[in-house]
């Protein structure tokens, strides 16, 4: 079950008290941050219940709790930023080494290499080598070439990825009118 009312408060600059109330004090608590696990099984003597978590000033994030009766592990309800997606290809038996490309489709950047990678399996895979620009969401392609011992490139289809990234932190604007020297506050 989901824990809807947390309570998130700074702690230093480097870390966070999150607070919840249990609905039973022999429940297990697992936490999620931006979708991805960060502390759990965690389980009190008490229904209230509180944890340091490491976040550093500025930044935001999605930040879940749910407990169980039992020792059941949830998986997170929030999808984590689609900023470094996992590319996936079949090895080619001739290849000894695999260039991956990577484009950015809505800014007309030009094609460049992120990647030489040795085979080394039949299921070839790697995390994205670079965070992918993922605000308001932005399409980008991959293209993996296969290179053979004279260096010739194969030549594969264009994959393309749809990356995501949570929205920036808002700024507020201050601003004071010299007349009556009231203060304005701005949420931009």
């Amino acid at each position: 079950m989901i824990i809807e009312n947390v309570l998130i408060r700074p702690f230093n600059e480097q870390e966070v008290l999150v607070s919840w109330t249990s609905r039973e004090a022999s429940c297990w608590s697992w936490v999620f941050v931006n979708g991805l696990f960060s502390m759990g099984p965690f389980m009190a003597e008490t229904k209230d219940r509180a944890i340091r978590i490491k976040f550093p000033v500025g930044t935001t994030a999605v930040i879940e709790v749910h407990d169980f009766p039992d020792e059941t592990v949830p998986q997170s309800i929030n999808e984590p930023p689609l900023t470094r997606p996992t590319i996936l290809w079949n090895s080619v038996p001739t290849a000894v080494m695999y260039r991956i490309y990577h484009t950015i489709f809505d800014m007309g950047t030009l094609e460049s290499m992120i990647a030489e990678v040795p085979p080394y399996t039949e299921r070839m895979s790697m995390e994205c080598p670079i965070p992918l620009e993922g605000r308001g969401g932005r399409w980008h392609s991959f293209r993996i070439e296969a290179v053979d011992q004279y260096g010739n490139e194969s030549v594969g289809e264009v994959i393309p990825h749809h990356a995501a990234d949570l929205p920036g932190p808002p700024r507020l604007a201050i601003s004071r009118d010299t007349q009556s020297g009231l203060l304005s506050f701005r949420i931009q």
